[in-house]
């Protein structure tokens, strides 16, 4: 294990936090990965913190799987550059697969390292989440589900003539 995620793990175990995975990957970075889950609207979003010996200890943070569609994409890649430039912290991202990620990168040294940042980063990234989580889903779903939803409801059935009533 890397001296950073020994310093990280000593940390957990000292304030008994007992909330993530460990995985060693056995690279040429000795990468150390601390699996775990936030809790955001009701919905636990997968976070992994990778701790190895280069300058960078990341915090990654899996928002939405798959949920980028040809019909959604410009509203919520807009959405998401907004959210990059009002952020310095975070970077948000879609993958090739249709996914939203969110990315914090802690740049420190060996000697340097300070866990607790670690935890304030990942404090910072629940706090943003609990923010903007919501109006990002509705630009995913919302918008697009309601106004489907609302001219399904105004389809007349097959046969039947359409009524002017608008509940």
């Amino acid at each position: 294990m890397n001296a950073k995620a020994e310093k990280f793990v000593k940390m957990l175990k000292d304030n008994e936090i007992a909330v993530f995975a460990e995985e060693q990957l056995k690279d040429e970075l000795n990468t150390v990965l601390f699996r775990s889950a936030m809790e955001i609207e009701g919905q636990r979003l997968p976070l992994v913190i990778v701790i190895d010996d280069s300058i960078y200890v990341l915090c990654r943070t899996l928002i939405a799987g798959r949920c980028i569609t040809e019909i959604n994409q410009a509203e919520v890649q807009n959405f998401l550059n907004h959210l990059n430039r009002s952020y310095k912290t975070f970077k948000y991202y879609s993958t090739e697969a249709g996914e939203i990620v969110m990315d914090s990168c802690l740049p420190t040294t060996i000697e340097q390292f300070e866990p607790n940042m670690v935890r304030a980063m990942i404090d910072l990234s629940v706090k943003n989440l609990e923010d903007n989580y919501r109006v990002l889903m509705q630009k995913v779903w919302g918008t697009t589900a309601e106004a489907s939803a609302r001219s399904e409801k105004t389809k007349p059935e097959k046969g039947k003539k359409a009524s002017a009533e608008v509940s």
